[in-house]
């Protein structure tokens, strides 16, 4: 299931929720990836995992990234809630004694997102029903940082175009600050559409 990057640029609570965790990071933050997750019935709990992991590096006090998990059915304990471990993102010291907390069930009716950090353990639960549970996580990244998803492949040029200036900018196709990710086109926005006004 591919859905198109406009749905995750013009939620308003989406876009909040990456200011407030990610500006402070960054000049601007980028789309890491759009993926639908699909629990076929039969399914067991998915490994809890953190999808920060990709970057191999571990800033304190910094997000490197912000989830948003669409559920597009009911998510129920019976068809495999993403399972979240709160606390997670903190560090633990287990010589310490400290006990790392177990997963809740992110139950939730259709249409609603469950946010989380990058660096919380989570995991899709066991699909114990007979349809399949499916969801839509976008994650946000710092605009310094390497893209999940390369999104110049998934969403070419001629696509991007048909998108408005703020999706084409989550997606990348603009750089950070005053050089990163340069190129010898003049504009700050590498892609336009006729649509769009040019001073």
């Amino acid at each position: 299931m591919r859905l198109p990057p406009s749905i995750s640029s013009r939620t308003p609570l989406a876009l909040a929720m990456a200011d407030a965790f990610l500006l402070p990071h960054c000049l601007d933050y980028r789309i890491g990836s759009n993926t639908g997750i699909e629990i076929l019935p039969g399914e067991t709990d998915q490994v809890l995992h953190t999808d920060d992991s990709i970057y191999p590096v571990r800033i304190p006090g910094m997000q490197l990234q912000l989830n948003a998990m669409w559920s597009l059915c009911d998510f129920t304990q019976e068809n495999g809630a993403t399972r979240v471990v709160l606390g997670s993102h903190k560090p633990f010291d287990y010589d310490a004694g400290d006990q790392q907390p177990e997963p809740v069930l992110a139950v939730m009716p259709r249409g609603s997102v469950l946010f989380y950090l990058g660096n919380v353990l989570h995991g899709g639960g066991a699909n114990c029903s007979n349809a399949p549970r499916m969801g839509l996580i976008n994650t946000y990244s710092l605009g310094w940082l390497r893209q999940e998803v390369n999104q110049y492949l998934a969403v070419p040029p001629e696509k991007a175009k048909q998108y408005d200036d703020r999706v084409r900018r989550l997606l990348g196709y603009t750089k950070h600050g005053s050089s990163l990710g340069h190129c010898r086109i003049a504009d700050e926005v590498w892609v336009r559409s006729e649509h769009d006004h040019t001073s």
